[in-house]
């Protein structure tokens, strides 16, 4: 029921550092999943891309088979998380992966790279 698929190439990769608890340290992916858009500066803009968090203990195993430029499908859920500061709380959601696969996949965005 709370569960989401996407295939798509990895833009980035950003690796959060853990506490002094141990606690954190899981990866952040923006992923493509389709072309890129051109950006107006406009008050809402689309664009084909998400960002996916990876937990530490999932991004360890991967080592260095997650890279950018990568075509992988992920699989995993969506959490709702609570953010506060200055006196404010709100509630925002994440992607969380719980499956993520490096795949021999590249023919999918062999036209968008045609294109651009």
């Amino acid at each position: 029921m709370n569960h989401f698929f996407l295939v798509g190439r990895i833009d980035r990769i950003t690796v959060n550092k853990k506490r002094a608890d141990g606690k954190g340290g899981s990866a952040m992916i923006l992923l493509q999943y389709g072309p890129e858009r051109e950006t107006s500066n406009a008050a809402v803009e689309f664009v084909n891309a998400v960002v996916i968090r990876i937990p530490a203990f999932r991004f360890e195993a991967l080592g260095d088979r997650l890279q950018e430029g990568a075509v992988v499908s992920v699989t995993g859920h969506i959490q709702g998380i609570l953010k506060g500061g200055a006196g404010e709380t709100y509630m925002t959601q994440e992607l969380v992966a719980d499956n993520i696969r490096v795949n021999d996949l590249d023919f999918l965005f062999e036209e968008d790279e045609e294109a651009a």
